[in-house]
């Protein structure tokens, strides 16, 4: 005979995870969904490929020009004037600066002699060309 006495003296032997496992399968759609929309807006590049790279390309200016004929300044459109402004700014300050050129693959080599000249012009002397590995 069960007794209804208050001393009931059972442990409980399990937990139920279910509810959590509830919250973190929402959460889990809610960063997925929330995921495709926080894409940062890329630089569709294609770069030369070689066997060797240099590995410092992160600690210098980076200037970008596109296939469409697009020149970025760390990312940010701008105009060859406005580069050649903002780079005799930035020689003079500092004079041993480096400047990473990336340049589509697909560009006329002229228009990256062209666009190398007038960074040296500006007094910029530590050029190197951006590749893929």
């Amino acid at each position: 005979m069960a007794s209804s006495s208050g001393g009931n003296d059972e442990e409980i032997g399990s937990i139920n995870i279910t509810p959590m496992v509830d919250v973190i399968l929402v959460l889990l759609v809610i960063f997925m969904v929330t995921a495709n929309f926080l894409k940062k807006e890329s630089i569709n590049i294609n770069l030369p490929k070689v066997a060797a790279a240099d590995p410092n390309v992160a600690e210098s200016t980076q200037v970008a020009l596109t296939k469409d004929g697009k020149v970025l300044l760390e990312g940010k459109d701008t105009t060859l004037p406005s580069l050649v402004k903002h780079l005799e700014r930035e020689a003079k300050i500092r004079p041993n600066m480096r400047l990473t050129l990336s340049a589509d693959e697909r560009l006329p080599y002229g228009k990256i002699t062209e666009t190398m000249g007038l960074i040296r012009k500006a007094g910029v002397t530590r050029i190197a060309l951006s590749v893929k590995k």
